[in-house]
């Protein structure tokens, strides 16, 4: 799995950094948009973690870029107004799983994206298109009732 962390505070991201490779993740971080752009362009990214103030007027292009290259991607955003940007962005960016304040700690942003991560992998292994229908073993044998009348006796047995 590839991660891309968008900050411009070295001290937060360096601790994001860590953080998501301790967990087995592959992590690319930047405070540039450019590089940023690129990474996502070619690499391809499964987690992005985004701070609006490092992204600014580009956040709906670059999470738009982001989701068309992956579309079982994970974001969060780290924001000033939480239920604002919550209200006007959810609806038009399904990959945005969280929004958190600039305060939270990293450790917690961490564990959202591993947990939002975990999340997709599960439903993608248990899709309803991966799983085959198996037909019960029993659909074609009758039931004692319908074996021994020819016609129903009781409701229940109209039933059955």
């Amino acid at each position: 799995m590839q991660a891309l962390i968008i900050d411009t505070q070295a001290a937060r991201l360096d601790h994001s950094l860590m953080a998501l490779m301790e967990a087995g993740i592959h992590v690319t971080g930047t405070g540039s948009l450019l590089v940023a752009e690129t990474c996502i362009s070619r690499l391809g990214v499964d987690l992005l973690v985004m701070d609006k103030t490092t992204v600014g007027d580009a956040l709906g292009d670059t999470l738009g870029m982001a989701e068309d290259r992956n579309p079982h991607l994970v974001s969060i955003l780290r924001t000033s107004d939480v239920a604002a940007d919550q209200d006007e962005l959810s609806p038009h960016f399904p990959s945005l799983h969280c929004v958190v304040g600039q305060d939270v700690s990293n450790e917690v942003a961490v564990k959202l994206g591993l947990a939002s991560l975990r999340a997709q992998v599960a439903r993608a292994v248990s899709s309803p298109r991966t799983v085959p229908f198996v037909r019960s073993r029993f659909a074609g044998l009758k039931t004692p009732m319908m074996a021994r009348a020819a016609t129903p006796v009781s409701t229940l047995a109209e039933a059955v």
